[in-house]
Formats: structure tokens, C-alpha cells, sequence
């Protein structure tokens, strides 16, 4: 398979120049987002509200930010697509903020049409300037418009794109890594530090860039064996994940639909139980989330495979498998020498309440294991001889 390591390496130097376009943006652009976002953090008595306008993996990615806002500050709460815009609006107390690439799908616009109906204040990311959501965003006197443009376009062939980043993978990598980096720039501005460069949000990216292409490194004996029993099989595949780690568990299980294989988000409510033949795959950083292991454990005892994707070689999760003999069925994701004591040790919690550490975490793991799903999803349409047209027939 060493084909298929050489397209895993490819796809990961790709995304990886995804992240490395985000520093190329002006800079004013960026001081400016975040600094509007400031405006409307900034400590208040008040409850205030932030609908997180979205669809797909776009929303995921989004999402990722809300839990960040949610964290961080005590009277700011997130919604999504599931709640109606009518029903928590207050004026002056309400901030929508809207992804949409393409700037064409029509649940995302029918939201941002009830937020500039309301009078509420609007803001978008989109690649795209000729996008309907970018017309009626920038017409309105309480919008605002970044464009992330999808530079890859231009700086490869159709093919390379096709083939490395299947259904495309740079704006919504993009999107994520730009909220999770525009945080340490909003908490610098809200200390009262407003640096026009951008220097936290700069370093931030700069950081999950070499975190990124430490993947590459990955040993490729390893990765060939963890390939070879991921992709040929006719079972079920069932990923799992909580917080940020669940929205990256989501967006894998939208792709593996693209593969055309029978896949389900542990935490659906149309999951069905594990059956032999099933593969699961929790995406854990710290291997011992509590849903984690109890995810693993039934599994193994119904005699389903599990193949975790986590950075902590000396989890209780890693530990489980190795007394299984199945060491090799586990994917360590590498993170730099700095960050390792984060993901390290076998402590497990007992509750589904989420602690301090986990909250505020730098999000280091989730960056790279996006990074990670997508190359997998590039190697799986190779292995599986499935063509982007294709994959395209199966998205929703």
C-alpha cells in the first residue's frame, strides 16, 4: 500500500498549506472581525446571544468556536440552526454569525434573512464574493463580510484537488482553524492589548501549522497496517467523540456516507447497537474520556473492531487495546514536544461533566485529527477506487 501512503502524505502537506494561506490574509481585515466580535463580548450583566448560522461541515467548524464563546464567557449563549431566530431575539442583545462557502445554501440565507428582518447584527465568512449570502450580508448596514478565498483553486490542477482533498477540505479546515485562532487575539483586545498585526492570532496559526505536519511523520508501516484494516470491510462503521472532539467524530461520518460505506455518529439516535462485522472509531485526545472507554468496552464485548484516533500513547483506551493484542488498530496522532504532557497519563473521568482543563484547552488535538480524518478520506477514495464525481452523488 505504499501508494496509498504516499496520497496520505500529500494530502496532508495540502491541508496544511490551507492552514499557511491564513496567514497570508490582511491582517487589518482580521483586527477588524475581531475587534467586532469584542464589541459584543465585552463583560455585560446582561444574558446576550449568538446564533451560529451553518450547514454540514461548515457548521461543525463553527460549532467548534460557540464551544469556545460558551467556555469563556458566562452570560454568552450559543444556538444553531435548530432554534428559531424569533425566539430568543432581543434587541441589541443578539450576534449572528454565518459560514457559508459557497454562499448558497438556502437554510443558512433563510437564517440570515430573519436576522436582518429583526434588525439584528450579521456576520459572514464565505469563499465565495459572488454568493448570494454575500450580497445580502454586504447590502445591510449591520453586516459584515470576510472572505476566506479557496486559493487552492488557483495553485493546483483539478485533479491533484480531486484527488487529496475529495469534496473539498480547505474553507471549512480553514474556518476552524481561523475562529480557534481569532480567540487568543479577542482575549488580548479585551485586556485592552489591540495590536493591528494580529501577533496572537498569527502565532496561534503558525502553531497549528507545524502541530499539523508532524502527521506526515507518522510511522508508515503503521498507518499501512491501521489502512488496510479501516477501509476493506463490509461492517458498519461507528465514530465517537464528545465536545470538540465530537464535532471531528461528525464530520468523519459525513465523509465515510461519501465513500459510500453504512456509517452512524455514536450519539445519534438512529445508532444501532454494535454487531460483529462493525468498526469503531472514538476520537479522543486524552484516550480517557468516560464515553470513550464505555464506547470501546461494548464494543469489544460484541465483538465489533475498535480503531481509536487519539494523541495519548498511555490512555486507558491505548491500554484496553493492547491487552486485546491490538495495539496496531490504535492511530496516535503526533503533537509537538510542548504539548505532550497535555495528552498523557491514564486518568479517567466518571461523569459527563466537562472540567476546567477540558475547557479551556488549546484545541491542538482537534486541528490535527481534521487533518487527519480528511487525508484518511483521500487514501479511502483511492483504495476504494471512488472518483469525486462520485462522491458528490452521495452528499447531501
Amino acid at each position: 500500500m505504499s501508494g496509498l501512503i504516499e496520497t496520505f502524505k500529500e494530502a496532508t502537506a495540502l491541508q496544511c498549506s490551507f492552514l499557511e494561506k491564513l496567514l497570508d490574509m490582511d491582517m487589518a481585515q482580521v483586527a477588524s472581525f475581531s475587534g467586532s466580535l469584542v464589541e459584543f463580548l465585552s463583560p455585560s450583566s446582561e444574558n446576550k446571544f449568538v446564533y451560529g448560522i451553518a450547514a454540514g461541515r461548515s457548521a461543525l467548524a463553527l460549532y467548534s468556536f460557540l464551544q469556545l464563546i460558551q467556555n469563556h464567557f458566562d452570560n454568552i449563549f450559543p444556538f444553531t440552526l435548530e432554534d428559531p431566530v424569533q425566539r430568543h431575539y432581543r434587541k441589541g442583545k443578539n450576534l449572528g454569525i454565518a459560514i457559508s462557502g459557497s454562499g448558497e445554501t438556502q437554510a443558512v440565507n433563510k437564517y440570515i434573512d430573519d436576522i436582518i428582518t429583526l434588525g439584528g447584527e450579521i456576520k459572514l465568512i464565505t469563499a465565495n464574493e459572488k454568493g448570494t449570502a454575500y450580497k445580502m450580508v454586504n447590502d445591510y448596514d449591520k453586516g459584515s463580510v470576510l472572505v476566506i478565498q479557496a486559493r487552492t483553486k488557483q495553485s493546483t490542477d483539478k485533479d491533484t484537488r480531486s484527488r487529496l482533498s475529495p469534496m473539498g477540505t480547505e474553507f471549512e479546515l480553514q474556518v476552524l482553524a481561523f475562529l480557534n485562532a481569532l480567540a487568543p487575539d479577542i482575549q488580548s483586545r479585551l485586556k485592552g492589548i489591540c495590536d493591528p498585526a494580529c501577533p496572537s492570532y498569527q502565532s496561534t496559526i503558525r502553531d497549528f501549522e507545524d502541530n499539523a505536519r508532524l502527521i506526515s511523520e507518522m510511522d508508515c508501516d503503521h498507518l499501512d497496517h491501521w489502512f488496510g484494516r479501516l477501509f476493506p470491510r463490509s461492517g458498519r462503521y461507528i465514530i465517537g467523540g464528545v465536545g470538540r472532539s465530537g464535532l471531528v467524530s461528525r464530520a468523519f461520518e459525513m465523509r465515510f456516507t461519501h465513500l459510500n460505506k453504512i456509517s452512524y455518529w455514536e450519539r445519534d439516535f438512529n445508532t444501532p447497537s454494535f454487531q460483529i462485522g462493525d468498526v469503531y472509531l472514538p476520537i479522543t485526545g486524552i484516550g480517557n474520556t468516560y464515553e470513550a472507554m464505555e464506547g470501546t468496552l461494548t464494543a469489544l464485548a460484541k465483538g465489533a473492531d475498535v480503531m481509536p484516533i487519539t494523541a495519548n500513547p498511555s490512555s486507558r483506551l491505548v491500554q484496553v487495546l493492547k491487552k486485546q493484542g491490538r495495539e496496531r488498530d490504535i492511530a496516535v496522532i503526533p503533537v509537538k514536544e510542548e504539548y505532550k504532557s497535555m495528552f498523557s497519563g491514564d486518568t479517567s473521568s466518571t461523569t459527563w461533566l466537562m472540567s476546567d482543563y477540558t475547557k479551556f484547552r488549546y484545541p491542538i488535538f482537534e486541528i490535527n485529527a481534521s487533518i487527519f480524518t480528511n487525508s484518511v478520506v483521500a487514501v479511502g477514495a483511492e483504495f476504494l477506487g471512488i472518483v469525486e464525481a462520485g462522491m458528490r452523488r452521495m452528499h447531501v
